[in-house]
């Protein structure tokens, strides 16, 4: 019997299920985790506990309550969080708290310098939409304005699904959802 292990990680909690072939649920667990408010308008997660460890703590988890044998799982399903930001090295280790989604208003100076920049139109251009406090752009240029030795060693900038997809599998990656995030940084067209 085939079976598929699905894990989200959200906000403030993560859920997995083990489902078999025909979707019936074999196992579920969850698990509730801290979002780090150091600062009036910061919220951050430390991706290594919060992310990778949900992670781990729940796929040990659902196996060992299940009981089933591991090597029947022959497929792992994944949900984070959507336009976070976390810097990385070449081997996928997190270099500082991760910047999460639009709640994180951290930002909002890059996001200013981005308009003066370009104005509103060009910058509306770029990003698709007006710049905000989802995009990726302003979170990194936070990294480099406020910490300039982690942007100086980050190899990668990454979402929670993908800091999680290059701890499973070695590989950076960005799914097309996410890729608009990134913008003016990704061409999602090519």
């Amino acid at each position: 019997m085939a079976l598929y292990l699905g894990i989200d990680i959200g906000t403030s909690a993560s859920k997995g299920v083990l489902i078999d072939d025909r979707c019936n649920i074999v196992c579920q667990a969850s698990c509730g985790h801290e979002t780090d408010n150091p600062c009036d308008g910061w919220y951050q997660h430390d991706a290594e506990a919060v992310w990778w460890g949900d992670f781990c703590r729940l796929s040990r988890e659902l196996v060992m309550r299940s009981g089933v044998n591991a090597a029947q799982i022959g497929c792992v399903g994944l949900s984070a969080l959507g336009c976070d930001c976390v810097p990385v090295d070449t081997e996928c280790n997190a270099l500082a708290p991760a910047i999460l989604y639009g709640v994180d208003a951290r930002s909002k100076p890059q996001i200013d310098e981005l308009l003066s920049e370009y104005g509103s139109g060009r910058a509306r251009e770029l990003f698709g939409h007006d710049p905000c406090s989802s995009d990726i752009a302003p979170k990194i240029l936070w990294f480099k304005e406020n910490m300039p030795e982690v942007h100086e060693r980050a190899a990668k900038f990454l979402t929670a699904s993908s800091f999680l997809c290059a701890k499973l599998t070695g590989r950076f990656t960005v799914d097309r959802y996410l890729a608009e995030d990134f913008l003016p940084l990704y061409d999602r067209y090519t």
